[in-house]
């Protein structure tokens, strides 16, 4: 078992490995580090591809936001900041599919540390992108949302909207856009999912 000076240390290697990609596109070399934000023990690990999901590590977003937006509903659902850790894909403020093919498998490897590290119960992937990284497979969103399945080493995975995607709906559609609700649906799901968990341990 590593003790906190030696997970300390991984995390420092995970903004080391970051900070070194991107270098064949000049405009990434001096961008902002954003390896991911809230409590780094959270039983719930959201993952995107959209760098406005945060700005720094003590949940800090932007007014207007999809952070703010994301932020706000789970508070609305009684999905408090201790018990979620928000990363991106990219870890920078760009895209995922900026970065060439290579680095874009490094950036997997980096995920799959974060989530050693965190140890989450329920990994959210938010958007197709995520979960074709998370999966390994072109992902139908719209098909595939709104169930928790299992995953890898006894984590539980959600597939759900991107919340830039879901934003927009709503401010397109209204509160009843389909989307917008089908999104708030996974949240309800989450949120029952980590209440049952937490009967079982109390168990």
């Amino acid at each position: 078992m590593i003790d906190n000076e030696e997970i300390n240390d991984l995390w420092k290697t995970i903004e080391f490995e970051v900070g070194g990609l991107g270098t064949n596109y000049g405009e990434k070399t001096d961008m902002k580090l954003l390896i991911g934000s809230g409590n780094r023990e959270a039983s719930i690990l959201f993952i995107g591809d959209d760098p406005d999901l945060y700005q720094n590590e003590e949940l800090k977003v932007a007014s207007g936001s999809s952070g703010e937006f994301l932020i706000k509903l789970c508070d609305i659902e009684g999905i408090y900041p201790d018990e979620y850790y928000i990363t991106t894909l990219a870890k920078k403020e760009c895209k995922y599919r900026e970065y060439m093919e290579e680095e874009q498998e490094q950036l997997k490897e980096i995920i799959d540390m974060q989530i050693a590290l965190i140890k989450p119960e329920i990994v959210v992937a938010l958007g197709p992108e995520v979960a074709r990284v998370l999966l390994n497979r072109e992902v139908k969103i719209g098909e595939e949302r709104g169930k928790i399945i299992p995953w890898i080493g006894g984590i539980k995975l959600l597939l759900t909207y991107d919340v830039n995607f879901v934003k927009k709906s709503r401010n397109d559609s209204g509160k009843k856009s389909k989307v917008a609700l089908d999104f708030w649906g996974d949240l309800k799901l989450l949120k029952q999912e980590i209440e049952k968990d937490v009967g079982e341990e109390e168990n």
